[in-house]
């Protein structure tokens, strides 16, 4: 069961998320938090640190004309949390809308997010996670 604490800080990175605030998701991540990007998605080096998730955040938001993840749910993989997101999305300049079924895989440090794995495949996070 996932602690209420551990709850209320990933509705709030959500609702951060949903506004684009970046100053915000960033308050409720460590100094040195990593994010990961599955490679089908992203062919990059991940962000490590405030400085290159901020900076990354920002380029993200700028190439959404809507981007909004919404959590269904959060199960707990031992020491992770998967949390299971319906995102609803539209790229600057697109007509077309995307909607799918994502998960995300967070670790916490000191009560705040340390690690944060990005899935497109559910199936995918629940396996890799503990959880599966």
């Amino acid at each position: 069961m996932v602690s209420q604490r551990d709850a209320a800080l990933l509705n709030s990175f959500y609702e951060a998320l949903n506004v684009s605030d970046v100053d915000a998701v960033l308050e409720l991540c460590g100094r040195e938090v990593e994010v990961y990007m599955p490679p089908e998605v992203v062919a990059s080096v991940a962000p490590r640190g405030h400085r290159d998730v901020g900076e990354y955040l920002h380029g993200w938001f700028d190439s959404w004309h809507a981007y909004r993840p919404e959590p269904e749910d959060f199960i707990s993989a031992g020491d992770q949390v998967v949390a299971l997101v319906h995102l609803r999305a539209r790229g600057k300049g697109s007509r077309f809308e995307i909607e799918e079924d994502v998960a995300d895989v967070f670790e916490f440090e000191g009560g705040k997010i340390s690690k944060l794995r990005l899935y497109v495949q559910r199936d995918t996070a629940l396996e890799q996670s503990q959880a599966g």
